[in-house]
Parts: structure tokens; sequence; C-alpha cells
């Protein structure tokens, strides 16, 4: 829009939610369409926002009308939660783990307000507003010391008294940020230009808290998510310098922390699965769907996400999907009898080859998730779902990873027995078919035994004779369907040249599938090396080839592959 244009917006409200119903080029025409919505029983408000586009290009956003119906809006809450970081210092309040347990606890102030934590922190008005808001704030801090001093052996009261004693020191920080004098504004776009003058003007160290001052008085006028994510996208370049690109990324993560606003962004999703799918799509830093309502936005961060650029954001998405992954919500509302089915898509969308996205959490996020697949529910369910969802998900090397996460997490001190049992159904017994289908070529059984191998290798989890155990059954295995696959006697066919059959095994050696420190690898590299012993090996092995420099070429080539094998 040109400067010195206006639109309005319509917004209804649903369930609590203000919800964008229509724009309008004209305030007329908006009061009459707002009058009109307002009409329908089953809208519980309706307001209209004043969109108006400055002559610098910044747009400002005014409720200029509002109207509710005759019921009493109930009082805003708390949400209650069970963790919250402790914090020692003042500055321990302003790390991305407290502004994520802000975000959690007054969630729903937040949704009415349209402010980030990073805002509410960082804006004398608003950190004032929600001080005054009924009842809220006490609420809060008796929940957050009650957590707090209940991991600390402490007494509530103490603890309550000494987060009060933070808070007003961060009032009164956020009250002399206001008011500092000569303090920039951010113009247009330029960020980076907003860092550097803020840094010439404050006290040394205090260049990064100023700045997000400025940046939250900006941010504050944007009354709708998409609004406020857009005017954040629009301050970030991919050649940013890492400081200021940091600062942002944490208001970035602070958004995306935000249910409402995330909802906003991916727009409609069928079900609780596929929006958890489309979370972990932005979370690797992939375009966004069609349906997506910011796909520009999503466009321009798409790179840094997967370039390892913006952490604090990537860290807000997954820490999002695994809280949601591990609450009772159905995964499937519309369809319960596929309920299975979409906990194993979303499990597998989960697995890469290096792990499990978000590690242990995620395993332990996945087991307290198949409890409610199940009837049994308790201490004894949590111990039935390791099976559990080793079984709904149906692929052995999953299950393998899985454990050995499981293993590694705080959940999994409680559950080592069965998930010790689990392990040895998995991989530690049975034949060779209950871990690859039948089906499957010999060569991706092979890689997929291997696979097994080499990740149970590389773990440091396991005790170590539980883990050479799972690791001589799965050599046993290998070396039984090598010998009776014949694979070995094939590759070295007697009828074969010499130069076919080294060149095979010596391949075969080099491949990935077989583990390097396997007995079956071993039987393999003995072949080789008998072939490597025979009388005039290299004679034998140019037979053939007339040309010398052809000859030498071979020569070279089968030495360089050796070398890539291991034997030299």
């Amino acid at each position: 829009m040109v400067g010195g244009r206006a639109n309005f917006e319509i917004q209804a409200l649903h369930d609590g939610r203000w919800l964008t119903e229509d724009y309008r080029e004209t305030e007329l025409t908006a009061r009459a369409k707002a009058k009109a919505l307002f009409g329908k029983p089953n809208r519980q408000g309706i307001r209209i926002i004043k969109h108006w586009t400055r002559a610098d290009g910044l747009v400002t956003e005014t409720v200029i009308h509002t109207e509710m119906r005759g019921t009493v809006v109930p009082k805003v809450t708390i949400v209650p939660i069970d963790e919250a970081p402790y914090c020692r210092k003042v500055s321990d309040y302003y790390r991305p783990e407290s502004r994520a347990t802000i975000n959690r606890l007054f969630r729903k102030y937040v949704d009415q307000v349209f402010l980030t934590p990073s805002e509410l922190i960082h804006n004398y008005k608003a950190l004032k507003k929600i001080q005054e808001a009924d009842g809220l704030f006490p609420a809060a801090v008796d929940r957050v010391a009650a957590v707090q001093a209940r991991g600390a052996g402490e007494e509530p009261a103490a603890r309550r008294d000494e987060i009060y004693r933070a808070v007003a020191r961060i009032t009164d920080k956020a009250r002399r940020a206001e008011a500092f004098p000569h303090l920039p504004k951010l113009a247009g776009n330029d960020f980076d230009g907003l860092f550097t003058s803020i840094e010439r003007l404050v006290p040394t160290g205090e260049a990064d808290f100023h700045t997000l001052v400025a940046l939250s008085r900006d941010l504050v006028q944007h009354r709708s998510w998409l609004g406020k994510l857009d005017r954040l996208v629009g301050l970030i370049r991919p050649d940013q310098p890492d400081r200021s690109l940091a600062l942002l990324d944490g208001v970035l993560a602070d958004f995306f922390g935000v249910a409402t606003a995330l909802q906003d962004v991916l727009g409609h999703q069928d079900n609780l699965g596929d929006a958890l799918c489309a979370i972990l799509d932005l979370w690797e830093g992939r375009p966004a769907a069609k349906n997506c309502e910011a796909r520009e936005q999503i466009a321009l961060l798409a790179p840094l996400i997967a370039g390892g650029r913006l952490d604090l954001t990537r860290a807000s998405l997954i820490d999002r999907v695994l809280r949601q992954l591990a609450t009772p919500h159905p995964l499937s509302r519309d369809d319960p009898s596929r309920e299975s089915a979409v906990f194993r898509r979303v499990a597998l969308r989960l697995f890469r080859p290096d792990g499990l996205i978000g590690g242990s959490d995620a395993a332990a996020a996945l087991t307290r998730r198949a409890v409610y697949l199940q009837e049994q529910g308790g201490q004894a369910g949590l111990r039935q779902a390791v099976g559990g969802v080793v079984s709904a998900v149906g692929d052995s090397l999953f299950g393998l990873v899985y454990l050995l996460q499981l293993t590694a997490s705080l959940l999994g001190a409680e559950l080592s027995g069965e998930i010790s049992a689990t392990l040895t159904r998995t991989v530690g017994s049975g034949g060779i078919d209950g871990m690859v289908p039948k089906d499957w070529p010999v060569r991706d059984k092979l890689s997929r035994l291997t696979r097994l191998y080499d990740t149970l290798a590389a773990q440091a989890v396991l005790p170590d004779d539980e883990r050479l155990r799972l690791l001589g059954h799965l050599d046993r295995l290998l070396s039984r369907f090598v010998k009776g696959e014949g694979i070995i006697e094939k590759l070295d066919d007697p009828a074969a040249p010499l130069r076919d059959r080294a060149t095979r095994l010596i391949e075969f050696c080099a491949g990935d599938v077989l583990p390097r420190r396997s007995k079956v690898h071993a039987l393999a590299r003995g072949r080789v090396v008998a072939l490597l012993k025979q009388p005039n090996f290299e004679v034998h092995f140019v037979e053939g080839i007339e040309d010398p420099a052809q000859r030498n070429e071979s020569l070279r080539k089968f030495h360089t592959l050796l070398a890539h094998a291991g034997f030299k």
C-alpha cells in the first residue's frame, strides 16, 4: 500500500479468539459489515481494526470499534504449569527458556493482547498492564514459586518474595529504558541501523536490551499475529550480522511459541497430526504448504532456518511439537479409527538417519502419547507404551533408535526394564525376517542389518554387557544370512576372471552393506587377503589387457580401491 492509505479489518470473537472475518477499504463499509456479522448469533463479539500505512512505510493498527454480547467476558486466568526454570539472577528472567515459561503461563492473556513475551518484558506499559490485571500476576507468581520451591527444597513463601523482588527490578529497568533520552525509533526496516545507533548511546552491555525495547515499541502497534510476523520478517536479511539476527531470532522464537500465532501461520489443518507435521516442515526450513497463511514470510525464513542461523526459532518449534505430542488431545479428532496410523506418521516424521528430531525428549513424548492409544494408564501404561511405540511404527531401525533415545531420557530411568526387554525383542532375538521385510532385495536387507549394527555399536547409553549381547546376535544373523545366500561365493566365483572377483569382493568390503567390526566383514576380508596372496597376483590381475598404459591404470584404480576399503 502507498503512504497515507488505510484499510479496515473486521474480526469476530469465536471461543475466546479474535479471528479475521473480512476487510473493507472504507470505515463506513467496514462498520456496515461488522453490524451484519454481529447480527449472527455465533459471534460473541465484533471489532474493527484500522490499518494505516504512513508515508515512511510503517503500518499502524488501531481498534476503532468493539462490540460484545451482553454476557460477561470471563476473567483471564493463568495456565497451570508443572515446571519452570529456576532464575537466580535478574538476567536469568530474560533467557529463552524463561520467556517460553511466560508464554505457557500467560497463554490466555497473550492471546487477548497479541503480545509476545519479549514485548511483555521489554515494554514498560505492557509489563505494568499485566501486573494490574485482576489477580493474574499474583496467581502466576504463586504457581512459579510453588513449582520452583518444590524442586529446590525451599519454602514457597521465600521463593515468592524473591520472585517479586526480581520482577520489581525488571519493571524498573523497563521504566528507565522507556524514559531513556533520545532512544531511536525503528525507521523502516533498518534494524541493523537501529542496533548500531543504540550501541553508541547506551552504556556498555546495554545495547541488546535497549534495542529490544525499541523493537517492542514498534511491535506492540501490530494487533494481529500475521501482522507482527510480517513486520519481524521484514527486518531480516540473509546477510545480517549474527548479533542483530540473534535478537530477532529470540523474538521469532517467542512468536512461534504462542499457540494461536502458530495456528494463524499454519492455516487450517485437518487434525493435530497434520499440524505437527507442518510445524516439523517449518523446523526443517521447508517451503510452506499452500494453505499456510504466511507463505511469503516463511519463504524468507526457510533458508535461515535450514542454514542453522535461527536456532532459537527451531528450538521453539520442536518444543511446541513435543509438548503437543505428549498431550491427550487426539491426533485424528474427526476419525478416531485413524489415531494409530496418524501416530505412526508423526513418529516416522520425527525419525532421521542420525536419530529422532528432538532426541531423548522426542522419545519420551512418543511414549507418553502411546499411553493414549491403549486402555492401560498410569505407570503400568507407560511400561506397556514402550513396546507399543515400536509395534505401532513397525520399523526395526526406528525401534532401535527410539529405544536408545528413550534410555537417555529422564523417563528412561523409570522404564529401564521394559526398554531392555523391548530391545531384546526388537534386535536381540529372533531371525532376520522379524527385522527386515521378507520381500526386500538382498542388498537392502544387508544394509538394514548393518545400520542396526552400526547404530547400536555407536551408542553409549546401554551397559557394555547388554550392548555386546545385542551386537553378538546381529553379527550371528548377518553371518548366517551371508552364508545362507552364498553372497561371498557368488562374488568370488572361480570361473570369473581374477580381476572381476577381486574387485567385487573389495567393493563389497568397502560398501555400506557390512559392519566394519563384524565377524562377517572379517570373513569377506579374509577372502580378499587370500586372493592378494596368490603368487604373481598383479600379473594375473591384468591378464587380457594388452595396452601397458591400460594395465597400469587398472592397477592404479585397484590399489585406490584397496586403500578405500582399508587394506592399506
